[in-house]
């Protein structure tokens, strides 16, 4: 498991502060083309890469018991190039990896970077949308005992 730096917590637990915390979205398929967007209004370059400010919105997949259930990544259709690249990988395997950053630090990652598959992308003159997948949910189960209270009866009163 991976730990944020000293720098991000104090961010996070300080009343007030100036740090900014941003995300860092790379768009990969199989057939090598990579889009990579921050939400930010500036470009940003983090471990030798450009990240081009955009709009997006990411909700993330929950760990259930159930079979994975999608959730979705929408991209502000600001350029037609982010279309094309995605429509010219139909047939191939999608991938978004997501990184969080501090504006300040750009080459440490706070969080990530998490990798997850991207199905059933749509887009429209407003936005590209499309369904965001851990294929690796299943095997993640955590905790891996559950507290009941028949088998716990002094945690449950």
């Amino acid at each position: 498991m991976s730990r944020i730096s000293q720098a991000a917590v104090a961010a996070v637990t300080a009343p007030e502060t100036e740090k900014v915390f941003l995300h860092l979205l790379t768009v990969e398929t199989s057939g090598g083309a990579a889009l990579r967007f921050v939400d930010n209004n500036q470009n940003i370059t983090s471990r030798g890469n450009e990240f081009s400010a955009a709009g997006f919105s990411l909700i993330l997949p929950e760990q259930t018991d159930n079979a994975p259930r999608p959730c979705r990544l929408a991209i502000d259709n600001t350029d037609v190039s982010i279309f094309q690249a995605i429509k010219q990988a139909v047939g191939q395997d999608v991938f978004v990896t997501v990184c969080v950053i501090m504006a300040d630090t750009p080459d440490i990652y706070e969080r990530g970077p998490l990798k997850y598959r991207l199905r059933n992308v749509r887009a429209s003159k407003e936005a590209i949308e499309g369904e965001v997948y851990d294929f690796y949910l299943l095997d993640r189960k955590f905790p891996k005992d559950t507290y009941t209270p028949e088998d716990f009866e002094g945690m449950f009163f």
